[in-house]
């Protein structure tokens, strides 16, 4: 590693401790030679180490485990690989048979592994949603709807599934629109219920830690920005403001702040704000883009 960028993780390291809860491990995926790498923090004090190696490939959506040892992301063109965080072990890759897998999650109660799988046709591309059984060994569909459906989350208790879902309606004024709305699956019944109605880009659902309220990231205001809604519904509210793209919520382990992805002028970087909305400001230091964060 050259001694600037050196400098510039160890400037990371005294911003992330001065932010993130005691012990509270964080991964991300950081860019680096010109490809997107995974990147994992054991505590605030802690160097940030690359999690799997060198891929040859941009990883990305990094999923810390219920157990904080393990964390799973995609690889472009290799679908998910589930690796350990402190290394020594090999990665192991999740096989799907067919279609390709990607956006990895994490049942906190079975401690299996929530992933959508994108299946290909002459007729264009859908997308379901899986989990695996046996250690990562089989795999069971979760939601199997017409359409895409992506960005898994299931809530602290494993009881709900919270997820995106694509849906191609037609506006009298606006012609053909593809939106993407939010909807939560009860896992027991398998009964899902529309979260947020509207003809918006509602996406990157993340559960907080109490499992009282789904962070995302939506452009019903005009420009993507973080939003909190309650799971029946109630309580919408916008969190951040201002210029640049947000997106890839992740609540803090204490529920007290969200880190987001921020694109701004062609750049990728991670910020930090209060669950309130108040002291937005950069997550990290240094020349490195920043994206995709998760942290337990």
């Amino acid at each position: 590693m050259m001694r600037g960028r050196a400098l510039g993780i160890l400037a990371a390291v005294g911003l992330f401790s001065a932010a993130m809860p005691a012990e509270a491990g964080v991964a991300y995926t950081a860019l680096r030679d010109g490809l997107w790498q995974v990147v994992y923090q054991e505590s605030p004090s802690s160097p940030p180490k690359v999690v799997g190696g060198d891929l040859g490939a941009d990883a990305s959506a990094p999923a810390l485990s219920p157990d904080g040892k393990r964390v799973a992301f995609e690889v472009a063109g290799q679908g998910i690989l589930v690796c350990p965080v402190a290394g020594g072990a090999a990665c192991q890759t999740v096989k799907t048979g067919t279609g390709s897998a990607a956006r990895p999650a994490w049942d906190p109660k079975s401690g299996e592994l929530v992933f959508v799988r994108y299946l290909a046709s002459t007729s264009g591309e859908d997308s379901d949603i899986l989990i695996t059984q046996n250690a990562l060994h089989d795999i069971r569909p979760l939601v199997t709807h017409t359409g895409n459906q992506d960005e898994p989350d299931v809530s602290p208790d494993g009881r709900f599934l919270a997820y995106s879902s694509g849906l191609v309606i037609s506006l009298r004024q606006s012609g053909v629109r593809v939106v993407r709305q939010l909807w939560v699956m009860d896992l027991a019944s398998g009964v899902p219920a529309l979260l947020v109605p509207g003809t918006h880009q509602d996406i990157h659902p993340d559960w907080s830690p109490d499992g009282h309220w789904i962070a995302f990231a939506s452009d019903r205001g005009g420009e993507f920005e973080i939003w909190v809604v309650r799971p029946d519904g109630s309580g919408l509210r916008q969190v951040t403001s201002g210029p640049g793209t947000k997106t890839w919520p992740a609540w803090s382990p204490d529920g007290r702040k969200i880190l987001y992805t921020r694109s701004a002028e062609g750049k990728q970087g991670l910020w930090l704000v209060g669950a309130d909305g108040s002291g937005a400001a950069p997550f990290g230091a240094g020349t490195e883009e920043l994206r995709d964060a998760d942290w337990r």
